[in-house]
């Protein structure tokens, strides 16, 4: 009876001890506070507007959509690369392609108009579902285009859920904190979810 009580404090222990070595699939969230560095440049997505501009050719000059697949098209050199790529990477690739037309070619592009965020509410909200944003919207803004927490929402574990570089990344937010400025207030990015049981 004892080697038997021991053999399941052991084994109690062990999966304890697993349980606290388990990495969390939480992130901080002071990682939210930290805004996008000065010396980021932006990188095109599908539905922004760009304006290519070359000097002394009209008809290549004037306003292209970035498609859903990531690209534009530009006469001459028709589908042209966007998606991820920065305004510089752009008009690197648009002055090469054009080169065999143009030899002198001198591109300058900038952005017009960028695509709307898109952004889901998942869970208990008054109104879930996918939003868009035609500017900048903080984490709380969205809450409230959504219509607000629906009654019985725990409030205290609403989790954002955002695509990284290294895959899905999660934080856990406290919206009563966030309201009281002690917790992070993030912008919303493209694909970002926030999700409350």
């Amino acid at each position: 009876m004892k080697k038997t009580a021991l053999y399941f404090a052991l084994c109690t222990a062990s999966i304890l001890a697993a349980a606290a070595c388990k990495p969390s699939t939480l992130r901080p969230t002071d990682e939210l506070t930290q805004g996008p560095s000065a010396n980021v440049e932006y990188a095109a997505k599908p539905g922004d507007t760009l304006m290519v501009k070359v000097w002394g050719e009209p008809q290549l000059t004037g306003e292209v959509y970035v498609r859903e697949d990531g690209r534009f098209t530009l006469p001459l050199i028709e589908d042209v690369p966007a998606e991820n790529l920065t305004l510089r990477q752009i008009t690197e690739d648009v002055t090469k392609r054009l080169q065999a037309f143009v030899p002198a070619a001198s591109v300058t592009i900038s952005v017009v108009q960028t695509a709307p965020i898109r952004y889901y509410l998942s869970g208990q909200f008054v109104k879930p579902g996918e939003y868009r944003s035609e500017g900048r919207i903080t984490f709380l803004q969205a809450i409230s285009t959504g219509g607000g927490l629906a009654p019985f929402a725990d409030e205290s574990s609403i989790i954002l859920i955002r695509r990284g570089p290294e895959g899905e990344l999660r934080y856990e937010l406290d919206y009563n904190q966030v309201v009281e400025g002690k917790d992070p207030n993030p912008e919303l990015k493209d694909g970002d979810t926030i999700a409350v049981k």
